[in-house]
């Protein structure tokens, strides 16, 4: 079975947020990442813009434009559909929330959904959330950078 060389990340929104934003606590950290993050094919779920995207960095056109140029419309860059994740992943986090167990939000539930399938074909997650992925990164074999 051939196997791809190419490393292939899935990017969670604190990353991109942390690398946006100099005054979040992980700015440095993200600086260090996003070199790494260049060398690497990298997935970067529509939920995940969601977030990023926001009404505060909207408000800063220099920094959507450098996000755009130098991440978002670079070919080592896929925009994958949360659509076959929305459904289980909007279960998972209602169940949690109303049972009163610590619950995680719907970006990431989705994109635990997106780690657990397979076909998804990842060897990383980029996350300055590791509790929230350490579970499937073991079982599933992946790295958190």
């Amino acid at each position: 079975m051939y196997r791809d060389p190419v490393r292939t990340a899935i990017v969670d929104s604190g990353f991109w947020i942390a690398l946006l934003d100099q005054r979040d606590q992980y700015y440095e950290q993200a600086q260090r990442k996003a070199d790494l993050l260049r060398a690497l094919r990298y997935i970067v779920p529509w939920p995940v813009l969601y977030e990023t995207l926001n009404t505060r960095l909207m408000r800063r056109p220099h920094l959507v434009a450098t996000f755009a140029r130098s991440f978002l419309k670079c070919p080592n860059a896929y925009l994958l559909d949360d659509g076959p994740y929305r459904e289980s992943a909007l279960e998972a986090t209602l169940s949690a929330g109303l049972s009163g167990k610590r619950g995680l939000s719907l970006v990431d539930n989705v994109l635990r959904a997106m780690l657990m399938d397979r076909k998804v074909r990842v060897n990383c997650i980029v996350t300055f959330n590791v509790g929230d992925f350490s579970d499937l990164c073991q079982v599933r074999r992946l790295e958190i950078i």
